[in-house]
């Protein structure tokens, strides 16, 4: 076995970089459990429509410097920034020992400042490290040890909402703490510029992309990029409804032992069942799989408040395989029609720009339905733009969307079931 292909194997991968996968765990738990807690909190301080235009603002700004910020990840590094943000949600945490209005939004301020060197910092550490041989094997470790800190969170949020703020304050302090730790032991950085270059295996750009770059890429769309933008717009108003509700359940003790893990269906559907889910997609029809992905995804969508006991765990993994059916084949039909490539960094960044305008509706609309409607009206109202977006394919896309054979699913950003994969 030559050095190279030892190098690249999973098991030198998990080894070699075991204190940067346990960074990335412990960063994702305290970031996730961070922000599943301000609903719950700002609902004791404050009307809920405020509560959701902060939740919903502070996703907009992170939007909107997400460029400047892989600008100053390229410029400074990775760990540089990674600890810059370690050292944001170390403050944010503190921040919420003693809650008031003003110490809860600082912690906003200071946890937009976390989010934003996060993803552009994590993802060129692994470009710099990634052999050709190695590149998909990275994805993977960092797929699954996200998913792995996201779900804890989600299941122990229950526990977490029991304790005083003093207390949630003290655990995300030392998580964030253990994930600096974790980090400083991580192995060094190699040189490498985020805005020009890209993994061997992808087929897109690990880059941010600018605004005017973004409408220059909506005119440039075909109908398959198009469909997927107000897909993935639907698709984030829906999960940051949920994010933003299910929590403030919790915290009222409705259910909240099933709903914990109820938040965390959503990632272990995909890493239990993502295989077969795109071997499915590979072999089948995906004009009809689109057709009854996106239909199951919309109506147990808005099922999904119909019942918050243990039918919510049913309701959610079949909305998320319908979700990861749809994407998968959108993503497909997209390939399959952009034969060239040469503009997929500014397709991916203006689509992954409107699902971010999708996560800055969702939590602002929730604060407002749930009031109104409660719960269940707030998290159908949430899922109504996925059933509207079906209507659309149904009747207008998939008559004109033929099923052209791909060999194989392409290489594509994850679906963010949560704001914290951005």
């Amino acid at each position: 076995m030559s050095a190279t292909i030892k190098k690249s194997s999973a098991l030198f991968l998990l080894k070699g970089f075991i204190f940067f996968w346990l960074f990335l765990a412990a960063y994702r738990f305290a970031a996730v459990l961070h922000y599943s807690l301000l609903s719950p909190l700002g609902s004791e301080l404050m009307p809920l429509w405020i509560v959701g235009l902060l939740i919903g603002g502070e996703a907009f700004l992170q939007m909107l410097f997400d460029v400047p910020a892989g600008h100053l990840v390229d410029r400074y590094g990775r760990k540089r920034m990674l600890g810059i943000g370690l050292g944001a949600f170390v403050i944010a945490g503190l921040l919420l020992m003693q809650l008031s209005v003003v110490s809860y939004i600082a912690s906003i301020v200071f946890s937009l400042f976390g989010w934003l060197f996060f993803s552009p910092a994590i993802n060129a550490y692994i470009l710099a490290h990634a052999e050709r041989e190695s590149s998909g094997r990275f994805l993977s470790l960092r797929d699954t040890f996200s998913a792995i800190g996201m779900a804890l969170a989600s299941i122990v949020l229950v526990l977490v909402l029991a304790l005083t703020s003093f207390q949630m304050s003290f655990i995300l302090v030392v998580t964030f703490l253990f994930a600096a730790i974790f980090l400083i032991a991580s192995p060094r950085e190699k040189g490498y510029t985020l805005t020009e270059q890209k993994l061997p295996a992808q087929k897109f750009h690990i880059r941010r992309t600018f605004l005017n770059k973004s409408i220059r890429a909506f005119k440039k769309m075909n109908i398959a990029s198009r469909m997927l933008s107000v897909y993935s717009f639907a698709a984030g108003s829906f999960y940051g409804t949920v994010w933003f509700v299910v929590p403030l359940l919790i915290a009222s003790d409705v259910q909240a032992e099933v709903l914990g893990i109820g938040l965390a269906i959503f990632d272990l559907t995909v890493v239990a069942f993502g295989f077969l889910i795109g071997s499915i997609v590979d072999h089948g029809n995906r004009r009809l799989l689109v057709f009854y992905g996106l239909l199951i995804f919309a109506l147990m969508g808005m099922s999904l408040g119909l019942s918050f006991g243990p039918m919510f765990l049913l309701f959610g993994f079949l909305a998320t395989t319908g979700d990861e059916t749809t994407n998968l084949s959108l993503w497909s039909w997209l390939h399959s029609l952009d034969t060239e490539h040469a503009h997929d960094g500014e397709t991916v960044g203006a689509i992954s720009f409107v699902e971010d305008l999708g996560y800055t509706v969702g939590p602002i609309l929730a604060s407002i339905t749930f009031g109104v409607f409660g719960p269940t009206g707030a998290i159908a109202i949430g899922a109504l733009p996925l059933l509207c977006v079906w209507l659309g394919y149904t009747f207008f896309i998939r008559p004109i969307h033929f099923s052209i054979p791909v060999t194989l699913i392409p290489h594509m950003p994850m679906r963010r079931r949560h704001k914290a994969y951005r």
